[in-house]
């Protein structure tokens, strides 16, 4: 018997300057689909918007993905990129009720899968070519009015479990606007920390260590 998938929390990767906005506010963007890159994903989000008679389409898309440099690279500005890690029962418990909010886990599908797959028009907004696979994408979307080009969802900070900025900032600068964040939200002990993927001091002791013993 397979055992049930672990929910873990969800990681947006996002701006510097969007995460000011999310503490400032109180809130999270929801984007426009149309201004994806993968223009895959935007034309099944159009389709589906479109078959579906919805008044509006826009997203929140996440990760249940431990960090990857592909998603730095991929979905931040590196130096103005971070990534903020929330709590995903609250986060996802604040739009349960009401109908103009879907979430669900996004499926990857290979090419030579697509004939013997059996999915319908409210599917669309959850697949992805199986390439994408690596992301491990969360997809929350809004099919609401909005005359603006971001819808804006509110939230309460404390759902924020912590704020990881990228591997590329000098620590005086990460020092600087983790002091930022926290003044902000108007919380001392907001965790930001900066990450350490491109830069683990265990990684690089253990190098040392392997250096050691020999040719």
């Amino acid at each position: 018997m397979r055992k049930p998938k672990r929910l873990v929390d969800l990681k947006r990767f996002t701006s510097i300057g969007l995460t000011i906005d999310t503490l400032r506010n109180r809130r999270l963007a929801f984007l426009n689909p149309d201004k994806w890159d993968d223009r895959n994903d935007a034309e099944f989000m159009r389709l589906y918007r479109n078959k579906s008679r919805k008044e509006g389409l826009k997203a929140l898309c996440c990760t249940e993905s431990a960090e990857t440099y592909h998603h730095w690279k991929v979905f931040t500005q590196s130096t103005g990129g971070c990534f903020i890690e929330f709590h995903r029962r609250p986060l996802l418990d604040s739009i349960r009720q009401d109908p103009h909010y879907r979430a669900g886990t996004v499926e990857y599908i290979r090419l030579n899968e697509i004939e013997d797959c059996d999915y319908d028009i409210a599917s669309l907004p959850f697949l992805k070519r199986s390439s994408f696979g690596p992301e491990q994408e969360y997809c929350i979307i809004f099919e609401g009015a909005c005359d603006e080009e971001v819808h804006f969802l509110p939230i309460d900070l404390a759902w924020i479990r912590r704020i990881v900025l990228n591997p590329w900032l000098a620590p005086t600068i990460s020092e600087s606007v983790a002091a930022t964040f926290r003044e902000i939200s108007g919380n001392p002990e907001l965790n930001v920390v900066a990450s350490k993927l491109t830069n683990s001091q265990t990684w690089l002791r253990w190098g040392c260590s392997i250096s050691r013993r020999g040719v």
